[in-house]
């Protein structure tokens, strides 16, 4: 992990930081987290600050395997926590989303139709395909699985908590780093940026969104920061007995950008500056659907049709088709995105903006998270680049990025003539039959 290209600047900087860091085995799906007894003993003993940001993001994941991960560990972790003599500080990381059945979002814990001890037992004890079955009724207003989840982990949170040194953060769509430790990072090929990475190389030419509504992401890098800071906050009010929440959301702090502002922003960047990659699979272009029937149908035109005929040609050759699979999946991603692209989400901040607030000067230059004057426009063409060099391992040469580009346009240009050539043809051959000679 060290190794990554996020931590050169560590490794140029304190190149012997790795005798500060101890590694555990654990597994937030089995029960204690998988702790051996001599590992829970050396974090009672010895640990003074946690952050627990362990969780499963697959939005729509059997409810078994994501309530083992974000409830259970949750629980675990906290009754591990309460035996540490030295802690300071418990930050449980959740998410904007948690509540997003509230018309306004407040910081502040909601209670939950089913609680964390219930779903427990109940997870630990029925079968899969039961679970499976009552999933629909268990999720009530919320929209996935996920949600649902960390919902009751913040109740989880509110019911052993208490009476310790803890808060909660709720950060929304984290997105790729804007400036540290190196600008344009991220690993994830999931969500919003996977959802990037497929506009930019014109694999993903159709988006289910409201280009109206407010975009909920935030830099990595920020969110890194806020953490840090509420840890310290937390330390700071250990006898609170509310324990404190902070709603991590661009609303009323950053400049507005909405879906549709974001994606033009990438695209423009890309086909203004010819920021193409060489791994680019077709013409970036893309179409903004609201309308789930009109997204399923541009979507079977766009990307179905066209991966179908590229089986066909994986086949003839004797090689497997994938094409088809892939776009499958894409359309699975998609389809749980769609919620957060089209609600209109509402939040209110006071208490992250009053953490901002507490900083001395010295920790606002050091764990700045406040996004009042970010540029959008400028943290995208960051995003970009990040893009072609993490996580697309472009050369630094544009010009053979440039080059594809050119060759697939004239792909493009050739394979559009043949199909207009054929669709007029069609319709030629159509009015001949609905108007014939006399």
């Amino acid at each position: 992990m060290f190794s990554s290209t996020l931590f050169s600047r560590l490794r140029e900087e304190q190149p012997d930081f790795i005798e500060k860091v101890l590694l555990i085995t654990g597994d937030c799906e089995e029960p204690n987290l998988g702790l051996s007894a001599a590992d829970e003993e050396f974090m009672v003993a010895n640990m003074d600050i946690v952050i627990h940001c362990a969780a499963t993001i697959n939005l729509n994941g059997p409810l078994k395997h994501t309530s083992f991960i974000n409830v259970r560990s949750t629980k675990d972790l906290l009754f591990i926590a309460r035996r540490m003599h030295r802690l300071k500080s418990f930050v449980y990381v959740s998410t904007a989303f948690s509540n997003p059945n509230q018309p306004i979002t407040e910081e502040k814990i909601y209670d939950c139709h089913i609680q964390g001890d219930a779903l427990i037992n109940m997870v630990e004890n029925m079968s899969d395909s039961l679970l499976n079955s009552i999933t629909p009724e268990c999720l009530g207003s919320w929209p996935n699985t996920y949600t649902l989840s960390k919902c009751i982990a913040e109740n989880i949170v509110k019911q052993y908590g208490q009476n310790m040194p803890i808060c909660i953060t709720r950060p929304c769509i984290v997105m790729f780093t804007n400036e540290e430790p190196i600008s344009g990072w991220a690993n994830t090929m999931k969500s919003v940026p996977g959802l990037s990475i497929g506009l930019g190389l014109g694999a993903i030419h159709v988006v289910q969104a409201d280009p109206n509504i407010r975009t909920m992401i935030i830099p990595a890098d920020n969110v890194a920061n806020m953490i840090i800071t509420a840890a310290h906050y937390a330390s700071k009010t250990r006898s609170k007995p509310i324990i404190p929440v902070f709603n991590y959301v661009p609303h009323h702090m950053a400049p507005l950008l909405t879906y549709g502002q974001s994606i033009k922003m990438i695209m423009d960047n890309i086909l203004e500056k010819k920021l193409f990659s060489e791994k680019e699979l077709w013409k970036p272009n893309v179409v903004i659907a609201k309308s789930k029937v009109l997204f399923n149908i541009l979507f079977f035109i766009f990307h179905y049709l066209p991966a179908y005929l590229v089986d066909c040609c994986f086949w003839i050759v004797g090689k497997k088709p994938r094409a088809t699979k892939i776009y499958k999946k894409v359309k699975i991603m998609m389809d749980d995105m769609r919620y957060f692209g089209t609600t209109d989400f509402k939040f209110d901040d006071r208490n992250l903006k009053a953490l901002i607030s507490s900083q001395s000067d010295e920790d606002k230059q050091l764990f700045n998270f406040d996004i009042t004057n970010i540029k959008w426009d400028e943290y995208f063409l960051k995003s970009i680049y990040g893009i072609k060099k993490y996580i697309l391992k472009d050369s630094d040469d544009l010009t053979v990025g440039r080059r594809r580009h050119q060759k697939i346009m004239v792909v493009y240009y050739v394979f559009s003539t043949i199909i207009y050539g054929c669709l007029l043809y069609l319709s030629y051959l159509l009015l001949k039959i609905v108007f014939p000679k006399n």
